[in-house]
């Protein structure tokens, strides 16, 4: 009986980079989705940045983002990122940034197209404000007046996913590309892609490209990579927590000597005033008795 392959599905970021650049009707029913657009309203979608299918990633750590332009008038970043990034609200600016930076040489201001950062994250990134589908502009802080609409930063939480379901107005096509992403098994993918001729589609695509050995290996490579940076992540909590056990005995110890030493203090001048108290108890009594003995 034949070993059952390993299944790469579509966190794996090379893998998605791969299918939304063989694959244009995915790339297209993607966009219009976290976009929140009419599929029509796509005239034309170019990815600015392919890869060489199977041949090796230059660094490890090289983002595998997909850049496109769409309608020759708005440029697009999206990225997918499993394991949680401590500074991804940072990176997400910067890469955003980047991509405003769009001017080619002799044009003006005026010809400056709209930058979207798209995040497709695995984890949530705000604890205190979990949404499954967050958009943030600048605006005015007092009445939300929009200063430009030429930044545009959007997160989908996949780990909403299971919440997103229960709340009616959550929009059906982000919860069918969620459940995409979420799915864990060829089979489990199969089953959402039923019925969709688009997904169907995608399923056949990934197939394909996992035929391929060579994408195969950079797929895992990827994992590799993501895993590595898990254990980092929790390496690095684990011993920040572990520091602040220790700091916090180290404080304690030191809080401890404080107290001590304030006690030893205190109990010194304690002992210092009852010696003086005594030491002008017994002058007054040697004044008594010099008192008494003149009266004789």
């Amino acid at each position: 009986m034949a070993e059952k392959r390993k299944f790469y599905g579509m966190r794996n970021d090379y893998m998605f980079h791969a299918v939304l650049q063989k694959n244009e009707e995915v790339l297209r029913n993607l966009l219009a989705t976290l976009l929140e657009i009419d599929e029509a309203e796509i005239e034309s979608c170019h990815i600015e940045n392919p890869i060489e299918l199977g041949k090796e990633i230059e660094g490890k750590e090289c983002i595998l983002d997909v850049k496109l332009t769409l309608n020759n008038d708005k440029v697009i970043n999206i990225e997918l990122q499993v394991y949680k990034q401590t500074h991804w609200i940072n990176r997400s600016l910067l890469y955003w940034a980047r991509t405003y930076d769009n001017l080619k040489s002799g044009q003006d201001y005026s010809m400056l197209l709209p930058a979207y950062h798209i995040g497709i994250l695995d984890f949530t990134l705000f604890e205190n404000h979990p949404k499954f589908m967050a958009q943030y502009q600048i605006l005015d802080v007092e009445d939300g007046y929009l200063y430009s609409d030429k930044l545009c930063i959007k997160v989908l939480d996949l780990t909403q996913l299971e919440k997103a379901k229960q709340e009616p107005e959550t929009n059906k096509k982000l919860l069918k590309w969620a459940s995409i992403f979420k799915a864990e098994t060829l089979e489990e993918l199969e089953q959402l892609a039923s019925g969709e001729e688009v997904f169907e589609n995608m399923v056949v695509t990934m197939k394909k490209l996992s035929e391929d050995e060579k994408i195969r290996m950079q797929c895992e490579a990827r994992e590799d990579y993501e895993r590595s940076l898990l254990t980092e992540y929790n390496a690095g909590k684990s011993e920040g927590i572990e520091q602040g056990i220790q700091q916090g005995i180290q404080q304690g110890i030191a809080s401890e000597r404080r107290n001590t030493e304030k006690e030893r203090q205190r109990a010194e001048k304690e002992s210092q005033r009852a010696e003086k108290e005594s030491q002008r108890a017994d002058a007054l009594a040697a004044e008594v008795e010099r008192l008494r003995a003149l009266l004789k």
